[in-house]
């Protein structure tokens, strides 16, 4: 028996609704996500300036999602540590990466069976900058760039040069910063480098002696430090700081090869994370760099917020990567 023709009809409306339904019904993870809390891993210790900013966003960002966005602290081996927590979690949105620079692009050239890429993480969206500076210890008789080469460069081994962790963004500029000095005089900045997971460890070292001078993310723990246990020799950018007006920049002290050094601090997801997952993270993200409450708070720790979509944050990667591979290869750097 045939359908009748308003039975025909039906069944062809039905299946162009259906047709359109299914093509307009959102992506996985468009309208479902996220239905848990969101974990924001930062690769350093807690009480540093990353830490401090992850903090700051995760508190504004769980209200954009609607789920607690939980800090975990996972230091280590210049930020691999909490690289491969989170490159090996389920790609779908629920465990981010919060840090400042690339190093998790370049450590597979550093630590040893680290095989972790840029490729392996999907840039969501950069958030901050946080300008670099070189300090010393007040103890150290030095006042500037140029005594403190002299003194490295006279007494081999006398200085004991931290940052926060061995590979990243600060050892690198320790690199840069011997690789200049020794282009200058072409005499060895002779330094002893000493990590330490994250910025709060770092200045605890400095404050007590252990170490002589740092290259270190500036901040309000940096900034209040200031003249009492450590002394701020230089800004690692093209132009001072507005409340560092006394500080020369590094290339107004004869090394503009340090400029621009910047921690672009930025959030990535796990390789294979659904595109609509990320776009809404995106999206968060965006919203909460906007919110006026929150560059208030980082601006009071002297960081600066931003907001660089994913395309954006994805080129600065790479581009970041490209850089200082060729410094890590230069210097023949590893990290055990």
């Amino acid at each position: 028996m045939q359908p009748t023709r308003p039975t025909r009809r039906w069944l062809a409306s039905s299946l162009l609704a259906g047709l359109a339904a299914a093509l307009l019904t959102p992506a996985f993870g468009a309208t479902e996500f996220p239905q848990k809390p969101v974990s924001l891993v930062v690769p350093f210790a807690a009480g540093g300036g990353l830490d401090v900013t992850a903090r700051i966003i995760a508190d504004r960002l769980k209200e954009e999602l609607g789920q607690p966005v939980l800090i975990l602290n996972r230091p280590g081996a210049g930020s691999s540590v909490g690289a491969r927590v989170v490159a090996s979690s389920p790609a779908d949105g629920y465990t981010l990466f919060i840090t400042s620079g690339s190093a998790y692009g370049y450590l597979h050239l550093l630590v040893s069976n680290f095989d972790l890429k840029l490729d392996d993480f999907t840039p969501v969206a950069g958030v901050a900058s946080n300008p670099s500076v070189i300090v010393a210890s007040t103890k150290l008789p030095v006042k500037s760039l140029a005594e403190l080469a002299d003194y490295g460069r006279t007494k081999p081994g006398a200085i004991s040069f931290c940052s926060t962790g061995a590979g990243g963004l600060n050892h690198l500029q320790l690199e840069m910063f011997k690789r200049a000095v020794k282009a200058k005089s072409g005499k060895e900045f002779d330094v002893t480098h000493v990590p330490y997971n994250g910025l709060a460890p770092a200045l605890t070292g400095v404050r007590d002696g252990s170490v002589q001078a740092c290259t270190l993310p500036y901040t309000a723990l940096v900034k209040n430090l200031n003249g009492k246990d450590l002394r701020i020799l230089a800004v690692q950018r093209g132009a001072r700081l507005p409340w560092l007006p006394d500080v020369p920049t590094t290339g107004q002290q004869g090394y503009p090869e340090l400029d621009g050094n910047d921690a672009f601090i930025n959030i990535t997801a796990p390789k294979g994370t659904p595109p609509a997952v990320l776009a809404k993270l995106e999206s968060a993200i965006q919203k909460t760099m906007q919110d006026p409450a929150v560059r208030r708070k980082l601006e009071e720790i002297e960081v600066q917020p931003v907001f660089m979509n994913s395309r954006e944050t994805e080129k600065w990667l790479e581009d970041d990567v490209r850089r200082f591979s060729a410094i890590i290869r230069e210097a023949g750097l590893a990290v055990k």
